[in-house]
């Protein structure tokens, strides 16, 4: 994402140090930004476009009507969202080996790990380019 122009910030939940690792390996081009709940409000309002799991930001995201990019694994996405008007506003990853089953697993389901990082960027830059919500930090 960087290398296109853009800047990413990273959220993760109190007492995790997970984003660490993102920033690191941003090359420079991604930020931690440790927040509240109303701050995230906040930074996702004002964002071009959140990228997240099957978690609050990206459904607070898509409540905002942001551009958002759905990383899924176990939980079908047909049944838990995104819940957005207009699909041209949100793209939903999912690896065909992904097991439905919506319960919580203490590793990393399999298939959600098949998503490859390149998906991703191609999925996000997508959205962004689509002229949509051209926002860059």
């Amino acid at each position: 994402m960087g290398r296109a122009g853009y800047r990413s910030l990273v959220n993760e939940a109190p007492g995790h140090r997970f984003a660490d690792a993102v920033v690191d390996a941003s090359e420079g081009f991604a930020i931690s930004v440790p927040c509240s709940v109303e701050q995230m409000i906040a930074l996702i309002r004002r964002a071009g476009l959140v990228i997240a799991g099957d978690t609050g930001p990206l459904h607070l995201a898509a409540t905002l009507e942001r551009p958002i990019v759905g990383l899924y694994g176990p939980t079908d996405p047909s049944r838990n969202g995104p819940y957005i008007g207009d699909n041209s506003k949100a793209r939903v990853l999912r690896h065909e080996s992904s097991r439905t089953d919506h319960s919580r697993h203490a590793e990393t389901e399999p298939g959600l790990m098949q998503i490859s990082t390149e998906e991703v960027v191609e999925a996000a830059l997508e959205l962004l380019r689509s002229g949509q919500d051209k926002v860059k930090l």
